[in-house]
């Protein structure tokens, strides 16, 4: 198993598009192979660099034999995504200013012992945006 290779994908459950726009506009990933219309887009950080992120229409799982959409569409957060950065407040702002929806300022919270925020892509899924500066 080659765990350090993983590639983190969303399912894309209501507007495949405004997911796309989101982080190509918003996030300002590259589109490596895929486009706005799906049902798969991968995205680099930018031009030239390998994909390490992915969107799949969930539209398109059902070819999977055997994978049962779940029956509600609201559930608890169970994963979280976490995007390192060396400049968490310039990122935040840049972000913010895009219309990314934070849950919240950029805080230090001691306990984890680091600085993070927290948002949300347009399908609901938590992201944790971190200090990754070693400051």
């Amino acid at each position: 198993m080659n765990f350090d290779q993983t590639t983190l994908r969303i399912l894309v459950r209501k507007n495949y598009g405004e997911c796309y726009d989101f982080y190509t506009e918003k996030m300002g990933l590259v589109p490596v192979w895929g486009d706005r219309d799906g049902p798969y887009t991968s995205f680099a950080v930018s031009v030239g660099a390998p994909p390490c992120f992915a969107i799949f229409s969930g539209d398109a799982m059902p070819l999977y034999q055997g994978y049962t959409q779940p029956l509600s569409d609201t559930q608890p957060d169970t994963i979280v995504a976490v995007v390192p950065t060396t400049d968490l407040d310039g990122d935040y702002r840049r972000m913010k200013e895009a219309g990314v929806p934070f849950l919240g300022e950029p805080q230090y919270i001691e306990a984890w012992g680091m600085r993070c925020t927290y948002f949300r892509d347009p399908e609901g899924n938590l992201f944790e945006l971190n200090d990754a500066s070693g400051v």
